[in-house]
């Protein structure tokens, strides 16, 4: 039996969450693309999942790196648009990919560059709309431009959050090397 769910997710640790919550119910993720998940019936509890942004890493760099994970009893369950699922066995014990400050703080850095960068340019292409909607007719690029200005700010929100995470983990990095 399949189930198809549709969420849209700020906070990449809380859909995490939210995918490991339904693997407790039996419900193994399969399938990922943007807004939509698929799920297959399976045992309750079976798996553990993380999610990883993977963009921004060298293709070498991402092909070492997923045949290193997969050589540790690591399954990739789905790629899309940078970010992968992965899932290792429940049995196998607690899961984490991160397991020194350093590769959590690269790891952030990579998610703050992205979502700077997608932030960056929601904001220049709404301003490039109200530009033009100042000299059009037409309220389709004022409309636009707000849609633009939206994602910027639902992008900021997770932004704002992994930057905090980083400079936590930094401050008590320095308190432990002190």
């Amino acid at each position: 039996m399949k189930k198809v769910k549709y969420r849209l997710y700020v906070d990449y640790e809380k859909e995490e969450q939210w995918i490991n919550e339904l693997a407790q119910q039996g419900w193994l993720l399969e399938k990922f693309k943007f807004f939509r998940f698929t799920f297959v019936k399976g045992e309750a509890g079976s798996y553990i999942y993380r999610n990883e942004l993977l963009a921004g890493l060298a293709l070498k760099d991402k092909n070492e790196y997923l045949q290193f994970l997969k050589e540790s009893g690591i399954e990739i369950v789905s790629k899309f648009g940078g970010w992968v699922y992965f899932r290792k066995k429940a049995s196998d014990g607690p899961f984490g990919i991160y397991t020194d400050t350093a590769s959590k703080v690269s790891y952030f850095n990579r998610i703050i560059g992205l979502f700077t960068l997608l932030l960056v340019f929601n904001i220049i292409i709404g301003i490039v709309n109200l530009i033009i909607s100042g000299y059009a007719d037409s309220p389709v690029n004022s409309y636009t431009s707000f849609f633009n200005f939206a994602a910027a700010i639902l992008i900021a929100v997770p932004t704002i959050k992994v930057y905090r995470r980083k400079k936590a983990l930094q401050e008590q990095q320095n308190l432990f090397e002190q």
